[in-house]
């Protein structure tokens, strides 16, 4: 079946920030912390909201440290390299095509309102997305299912109309509590044996697939 309704995750879906997110995770860990953390727990994190990755060792308060000042120099570092981005030219393209057809459109993303606001004037999509769930907007973020029903109730729409599309284990498992069919993306921060182990309705190896699942 065709999904009549498209949920779309941003980071390492739409656009290709899994090497600067990796990059700027470390920076704050050292530069606040003097803590450091395997690449491969790293890639483990990304698709948790920065406020809990500022939180992965702890109470960032018994270092003496500010979280809201970490999360600041987070962005400010993503920022200052974001030229480290690539934006997935396929897959903005197949949001669009997808939204150009009728069908209803949401974000569901682990990033905060001023990453998004930071992130999404270079994707050019606001035009075709009907509804943004952030980080802020609810108070169990993913792998909790609460963005997706809240997108769909956005949307007006249940979980058997809709697809989630991600590349984390996160969006996997938030996808599948929600009751939707899960999409995983091979070129994002999810290991591929992990993906498949959650058992995804469907596996795109490269963003030209995405046309085909989506049915334009």
């Amino acid at each position: 079946m065709i999904p009549r309704v498209l949920l779309w995750d941003i980071d390492g879906t739409l656009i290709d920030t899994t090497g600067l997110i990796l990059a700027a995770l470390d920076h704050t860990y050292r530069t606040f912390l003097n803590r450091i953390l395997p690449p491969d727990d790293l890639r483990g994190i990304i698709g948790i909201p920065l406020s809990e990755q500022m939180r992965i060792f702890g109470d960032p308060a018994e270092y003496g440290r500010d979280s809201g000042q970490m999360e600041s120099e987070f962005i400010r570092f993503y920022e200052a390299n974001r030229e480290l981005e690539r934006i997935v030219d396929e897959a903005v393209s197949a949001l669009i095509a997808g939204k150009q057809a009728g069908r209803p459109t949401a974000l569901v993303t682990s990033k905060n309102r001023a990453e998004i606001a930071n992130t999404l004037p270079r994707l050019g999509i606001l035009p075709y997305v009907d509804a943004i769930i952030s980080a802020d907007d609810v108070a169990n973020p993913k792998p909790d299912p609460e963005g997706i029903l809240l997108a769909l109730q956005k949307l007006d729409s249940g979980p058997g109309d809709a697809l989630f599309i991600g590349d984390t284990v996160h969006d996997m498992r938030a996808g599948k509590a929600a009751g939707v069919r899960c999409c995983a993306v091979a070129w994002g921060a999810g290991p591929f044996e992990l993906l498949i182990a959650e058992s995804p309705e469907f596996f795109c190896e490269n963003p030209a697939d995405l046309r085909r699942i989506i049915g334009r």
